[in-house]
């Protein structure tokens, strides 16, 4: 296990390097197929965090926690296991849903209502993974990076170029709201959020497809 990082700056440049071989390792993951499940959403977490803070990497948290700047409060610690195998069900399922229209997202010279609903349904559940990480809480640090990841895992398995992972920073407080509204079961301004970094990440360019 390697050492503790000896100060603040030198932890943001680990946790900053984690955060892009995360990266990285989604868009391997996306092309493997390998199944995606609760266990690769800890994977992505503990590829953040194994240099800069390893006892915690893809290991749920010990005690409870609150959000900053959120009236939500997490789960107590002791539910999240139940919370996160409940949550993998959900995802298994919507996954199974999602493969069924994968070859209409595909066919990039299909402009049919088809394609399009089967792109919206892409879209649909890269929110819904990223606000459930978000709602759940799992883990001490890490759990917005980790859900933007999660995300984007999901919109690269089936051939859309995900959104930059700095999505938040481009207006925090909007981005706090959009995870609320989606607290109470709305998804529309997460959803709309993510649409839009995807849209300015390649602006310009087409919508990049790739098998």
């Amino acid at each position: 296990m390697p050492a503790r990082p000896k100060d603040k700056k030198e932890l943001q440049k680990r946790e900053a390097i984690g955060v892009i071989r995360a990266s990285r390792f989604v868009r391997r993951y996306a092309h493997s197929h390998k199944p995606i499940n609760i266990q690769t959403i800890n994977r992505i977490h503990a590829e953040i965090f194994k240099d800069a803070w390893p006892e915690i990497a893809g290991e749920y948290r010990t005690e409870n926690v609150e959000i900053t700047h959120s009236k939500h409060l997490p789960p107590h610690y002791s539910r999240i296991s139940e919370q996160m195998s409940r949550f993998g069900a959900e995802l298994e399922k919507s996954l199974e849903d999602c493969e069924l229209v994968e070859g209409f997202i595909l066919d990039i010279n299909n402009e049919s209502k088809e394609r399009l609903d089967a792109i919206g349904k892409i879209l649909n559940l890269a929110a819904r993974v990223h606000h459930m990480i978000t709602w759940i809480h799992p883990y001490r640090e890490g759990n917005g990076r980790t859900a933007r990841l999660a995300g984007n895992l999901v919109l690269e398995r089936y051939g859309i170029v995900g959104l930059s992972i700095k999505i938040e920073l481009a207006d925090k407080e909007r981005y706090r709201k959009c995870l609320a509204q989606a607290d109470k079961e709305d998804y529309n301004p997460l959803l709309d959020l993510i649409v839009e970094g995807i849209v300015d990440r390649y602006k310009g360019v087409s919508m990049k497809f790739y098998k």
